[in-house]
């Protein structure tokens, strides 16, 4: 190996050149070189309340707030909205007590069991008054 030249590792062996590796080696090699070539092509840009940003640093401080704080709100709740007219879910590791009204259950699911008791209680008064 030449002292100012770099030996090529893949997959924990070195190679002095591309063409001192094997077919299979080469392919795999030259696969993830591609991949590397394409990833540095892409531009990323981000989209944010109408506006178009090529890059976080390029937002203004404010902005900047705002988007980070929504992307932390998107991790931290499970459901979230895509829009700002949806309500969000609630936080997963919040008490069921404080969650939101979603999910909650029916009014009569809610009180069977108070409904059944004053249902029953009616139908022995009924009951008694027809008796007599």
């Amino acid at each position: 190996m030449a002292a100012d030249k770099k030996p090529i590792i893949v997959a924990g062996r070195a190679y002095n050149s591309v063409e001192e590796m094997p077919s299979e080696v080469r392919r795999v090699y030259d696969l993830a070189v591609a991949a590397q070539n394409e990833a540095d092509a892409v531009s990323i840009k981000i989209v944010f309340n109408g506006k178009e940003y090529p890059s976080l640093e390029s937002m203004p401080e404010d902005v900047r707030k705002l988007y980070v704080n929504q992307q932390a709100s998107m991790e931290t709740y499970r459901d979230f909205s895509v829009d700002a007219t949806t309500p969000r879910a609630a936080k997963i590791t919040a008490p069921a007590a404080k969650r939101m009204a979603q999910g909650q259950p029916s009014f009569l699911k809610h009180y069977k069991w108070q409904l059944l008791a004053v249902a029953a209680a009616l139908l022995i008064i009924i009951f008694l008054f027809i008796k007599k």
